[in-house]
């Protein structure tokens, strides 16, 4: 692969036959990621705005294409950690984005709560600590104006703008709390993503394995209370989360009230994302988007999304 090839490669996106630049296409992409900073640095010098135009379109499709192989590798991995699960799920939009930025301002939040942390303190105290830490000294809110955006599916933005979706909030929420040993994970409540505070002193984070054990929480370790991260990180019961359910008109179900492990998070976050498309009008992201859910095994499914006028508020 050499930078001469490339270049002309580049000019031939140009050609009047579509036969041809549809074979130069095949044949840039064909090369992966790798060919990438050889196009960016030819493009510095090819002046022709369609052939810079034409270029960035076969970007888009190598960095797709490359993410759909990383989704791929995720799905196939034991752990599907929930971090990079959302960070790839930002790569769509943000291809160049380091992991660690995020890890930063995580670490940052979680930094901020553990100095005022006590070991010897009530689990609901300790909920306090980081409510406070969460929303009064970094300002998290629920993005209440711009609800349907794509912006609240992606994590980097969500942590830049300090406004997000359920869904997202509570993963930030999450990955701080666990950050700090702290039981806390999703729950996939109809219509409203929402965390469960679970038992501390039947739970070793240290050994336990969210993905492979459902039912040990139902059993075994008990959900003490549950916080809607959309709303200032407010407390709840499992009974105001069955009246909620109810007013919804949605046929209750057990798992509700149970975690859920990280590929349904991550299946979720997709799910938004994709209808926050076609609320935008941009049916090509979306069909996109739905492909990657595809690869993960699981189409969309309405009755699973959080982007609805009707916000759980109690």
């Amino acid at each position: 692969m050499e930078t001469t090839e490339i270049k002309s490669l580049l000019l031939l996106l140009d050609d009047t036959d579509a036969e041809v630049v549809s074979l130069v296409e095949k044949k840039l992409i064909s090369f992966g990621i790798d060919v990438l900073p050889l196009i960016e640095n030819e493009l510095a010098e090819i002046k022709d705005e369609n052939v810079n135009d034409l270029a960035n379109d076969v970007v888009s499709k190598i960095n797709y294409k490359q993410l759909l192989i990383d989704f791929q590798t995720w799905f196939d991995s034991t752990e599907k950690d929930l971090l990079n699960g959302v960070y790839l799920v930002a790569k769509y939009k943000y291809p160049n984005l380091l992991k660690t930025d995020i890890c930063e301002a995580i670490e940052k939040i979680k930094l901020n709560a553990w100095l005022e942390m006590r070991h010897d303190i009530t689990a609901f105290e300790k909920v306090k600590i980081l409510n406070y830490t969460f929303y009064n000294i970094h300002g998290f809110s629920g993005n209440v104006d711009n609800y349907q955006s794509s912006a609240n599916s992606f994590i980097n933005e969500v942590l830049d703008t300090k406004k997000g979706n359920p869904i997202m909030l509570c993963i930030i929420y999450m990955l701080v709390a666990q950050n700090l040993k702290l039981p806390v994970f999703g729950i996939n409540l109809p219509q409203h993503f929402m965390l469960a505070f679970l038992e501390e002193d039947k739970m070793d984070l240290s050994t336990f394995d969210l993905n492979k054990s459902k039912k040990i929480f139902a059993e075994n370790r008990g959900v003490l209370f549950y916080i809607n991260a959309f709303h200032k990180g407010g407390v709840f019961t499992k009974t105001s989360l069955e009246q909620f359910v109810k007013q919804m008109q949605i046929q209750s179900n057990p798992i509700y009230y149970l975690p859920c492990d990280n590929l349904s998070i991550v299946k979720r976050v997709l799910r938004n994302l994709a209808t926050s498309f076609k609320y935008e009008e941009d049916k090509f992201k979306a069909n996109q988007v739905y492909d990657i859910l595809y690869l993960l095994g699981e189409p969309p499914l309405d009755h699973f999304t959080d982007v609805t006028d009707s916000n759980f508020d109690e």
